[in-house]
């Protein structure tokens, strides 16, 4: 006969928080229907694995906080407003960035407005440059106070380059020296129209003299609007160098131009010209064994619908004895 002895689990509570026994991994097991297991011989409580969870959650706020703080300094272009949000700063002031006027070629005018929020003094000025990413300039530091009930200012920023876009934004420092940014704004400086092109203007160009005798001569040219319109074609011609030549200079239209004899003549060969053409003028009564001076020009409206003469090279030949 066999008789068998039953041997019961020795108890585990030594070695857990709760009571259980150890099963046949060394773990400390309990008889609850949702069983927690905790490695034999671990000496962690359940408060201190409290303890250790709220740290965790601790640290996991903190990098929620940090990363929110990181998306509010991401710059985000608009198109519609032309501005790049990048928004930081701790002053107690607040400052807004407002778009620049009065720009041309080479300067700007750059404006902000400042909210006191209780403070009694502030100074404001601008950073600027031609990267959104390196304002690497900066206006005149300007001390404003709230007595003055001012709230908007303005810098005027020169020596700028001509057809080039510019990144600015304001700065307001509060009375403990900490600063507010407001948002970057950019503008383009105006191209220069001194600066411009030949082949912005209408194109003259003064061909060979045909048929030359003692007392006339065949004139030629020819003449490209390019992007005006609406243009005046005419020679000029005579026997002072000086008139012929200064003809672009001395006046704004053709019906300006004063004659003068045998020194300076005109003709008018075209009255509204939208593109390109070639002209020609028989001139006469020309003095012989004489030299004559001439030249084809144009007139025409520029991109400020003021009167323009455009003249190609003055050219010379001789009548005939």
């Amino acid at each position: 006969m066999v008789s068998a002895t039953m041997v019961t689990p020795h108890s585990a509570e030594a070695a857990c928080s709760y009571p259980g026994y150890i099963n046949s991994q060394g773990e400390c097991v309990n008889s609850y229907p949702n069983t927690y297991r905790y490695t034999y011989g671990s000496r962690t409580s359940n408060e201190q694995q409290i303890e250790m969870l709220q740290r965790q959650i601790e640290q996991l706020l903190a990098l929620i906080a940090r990363i929110e703080s990181m998306q509010e300094r991401l710059r985000d272009y608009d198109d519609d407003d032309d501005y790049y949000y990048y928004n930081n700063g701790r002053g107690d002031v607040d400052v807004t960035t407002r778009s620049a006027t009065d720009i041309s070629e080479d300067e700007a005018t750059l404006r902000g407005e400042i909210d006191w929020n209780g403070e009694d003094e502030a100074t404001v000025y601008f950073k600027y440059g031609r990267s959104s990413s390196d304002l690497d300039k900066e206006t005149t530091h300007v001390v404003l106070d709230e007595d003055d009930d001012d709230e908007d200012f303005e810098a005027i920023v020169t020596s700028l380059r001509e057809d080039t876009m510019y990144y600015y934004r304001a700065v307001a420092e509060d009375e403990d020296g900490d600063k507010q940014y407001g948002r970057i704004y950019s503008f383009t400086t105006d191209e220069d129209d001194d600066n411009r092109d030949e082949d912005d203007y209408p194109e003259v160009d003064t061909d060979s003299v045909l048929n030359i005798t003692d007392d006339s001569a065949k004139l030629r040219g020819d003449v490209d609007m390019n992007d005006f319109n609406n243009g005046i074609v005419f020679f000029v011609y005579g026997e002072d160098e000086d008139q012929v030549d200064d003809i672009a200079d001395d006046y704004e239209t053709y019906s300006e131009v004063d004659e003068d004899g045998d020194d300076l003549q005109k003709i008018k060969v075209d009255s509204d010209l939208d593109s390109d053409a070639s002209y020609y003028a028989t001139v006469s009564g020309l003095d012989n064994d004489t030299r004559i001076y001439w030249g084809l020009c144009v007139e025409f409206e520029d991109e400020d619908d003021d009167d323009r003469i455009v003249c190609g090279d003055t050219e010379d030949f001789r009548t005939d004895d």
